[in-house]
């Protein structure tokens, strides 16, 4: 391993001197740039970015030269010297920085991108992806609920008689969801359903036995355009949407479900109250 063999790496350029070339190459650099694993060089990813072409051609037009008899005894000395000034430039944004995280590793390493977006969904009907997908999830096959997250994936498909459809995958920092948007809705909000836009979404929820939970897509917003009341006010919503209180009914509270309702209403606390009543012990 050559960090045990020779420390810590104390730079870039240290980190591309000493390890072998065909371990290496420049798409391999790039992404341990883009993933965070730079940072601890003190630099800006940014300006990393900007500079480790340069000096990985550097560092090995020199070992070339060495290794070709072309430079003296010195040679290794050279091959240390040979530094590319890495530039002082902006960090990207939160954003930018994330997305490259996901591109390389799957996954968002240094935030989410709902987190700025939490406190103004607090008091909404927004409900976490992760409830849905839950084998004693609270809620019903055709239930209207409304999400809110990042769309990870878009797949478009031409159905039997001609007309077109969309398979959206949207994440939050709980869960996944595959969400159908059938041609009308897809017409109307189509433009909106893009790879790694952040959106709120409300739908119908579709629950079968042999598969995961889906969402059948209804409307569509920018979660920056998402009006809470334009939900709230949607012909057909459910009565427990529109209660002043609301009355869940729980077997036992030492079943497993009360714990993840108990968690739920904590984040998630609302403007109205909720009356849970358990009917081993007729306690509410």
């Amino acid at each position: 391993n050559v960090r045990q063999e020779g420390g810590p790496f104390r730079s870039l350029e240290d980190f591309i001197s000493r390890m072998p070339e065909r371990e290496i190459n420049k798409r391999t650099v790039e992404n341990l740039i883009k993933a965070g694993a730079m940072d601890c060089f003190g630099y800006h990813r940014s300006e990393l970015l900007a500079a480790y072409e340069g000096i990985m051609e550097c560092v090995y037009s020199s070992r070339r030269k060495n290794l070709e008899g072309q430079m003296g005894m010195f040679a290794m000395v050279e091959e240390e010297s040979c530094t590319i000034e890495i530039p002082s430039l902006p960090e990207l944004s939160k954003g930018e920085l994330m997305l490259m995280e996901k591109e390389t590793t799957g996954i968002y390493l240094s935030g989410h991108p709902m987190d700025d977006y939490r406190a103004s969904l607090k008091n909404t009907m927004v409900i976490p992806i992760g409830t849905l997908m839950e084998e004693d999830s609270p809620y019903e096959d055709n239930q209207f609920v409304t999400v809110a997250g990042v769309i990870s994936s878009v797949k478009n498909k031409t159905t039997r008689n001609n007309s077109m459809m969309s398979y959206v995958v949207l994440e939050d920092d709980t869960a996944g969801i595959e969400m159908l948007v059938f041609a009308k809705t897809l017409e109307q909000f189509g433009n909106m359903l893009q790879e790694n836009k952040v959106c709120v979404i409300l739908g119908k929820v579709t629950i079968r036995e042999d598969k995961e939970p889906q969402l059948i897509v209804n409307r569509v917003w920018d979660i920056r355009d998402y009006d809470p009341s334009a939900v709230a006010d949607r012909p057909g919503a459910s009565k427990v949407q529109k209660a002043g209180t609301v009355y869940l009914r729980l077997a036992t509270m030492d079943e497993k479900l009360f714990g993840k309702v108990r968690a739920i209403l904590n984040m998630f606390p609302g403007e109205r109250g909720v009356v849970l009543y358990f009917a081993d012990t007729k306690v509410r």
